[in-house]
């Protein structure tokens, strides 16, 4: 059983010279941040999209997308958007997802689903950006107009 082991661990048929094949790599490129978390006040918690468990969030940590952030009651946070510069406040016991962003050529835009609690959203450039809101109830779209759906 030994010697079973010990020529299976072995290259058969390579010479010194010769090397085993590498591994594929994966052709995805590393997924960019949708946000920042910034102005953290109180207790505030994120969960990733992989994640089982709520960590406390940090200055200025990455959100990607169908990630979770949570404050509890007294607590405050702001995501800066990577893509426009766009800030959304959110307000004590919330809880928001950064959702999958479908982009649109030409024009900058932000999911969001908020689950529980209160946003407020600031657009820098309301004529090149786009912000929705999903909530269980509705929909809403800011840019040049507010659409309610």
């Amino acid at each position: 059983m030994l010697l079973a082991l010990a020529l299976s661990a072995s290259p058969l048929g390579c010479t010194a010279d010769e090397k085993a094949p590498a591994p594929a790599s994966s052709a995805r490129p590393a997924p960019s941040p949708r946000a920042h978390l910034r102005s953290l006040q109180g207790a505030v918690q994120v969960k990733r999209a992989a994640a089982d468990d709520w960590s406390p969030a940090q200055e200025d940590l990455p959100l990607f997308e169908n990630d979770k952030v949570r404050t509890e009651a007294g607590a405050r946070a702001d995501l800066v958007f990577a893509s426009d510069g766009g800030t959304v406040h959110l307000g004590a016991d919330s809880l928001i997802g950064i959702a999958e962003t479908r982009l649109r050529p030409g024009q900058q835009r932000t999911d969001l689903t908020v689950l529980r609690g209160r946003i407020d959203a600031e657009l820098e450039r309301p004529a090149a950006q786009s912000l929705s809101v999903t909530t269980p109830a509705a929909t809403i779209q800011a840019g040049r107009e507010i659409v309610f759906q």
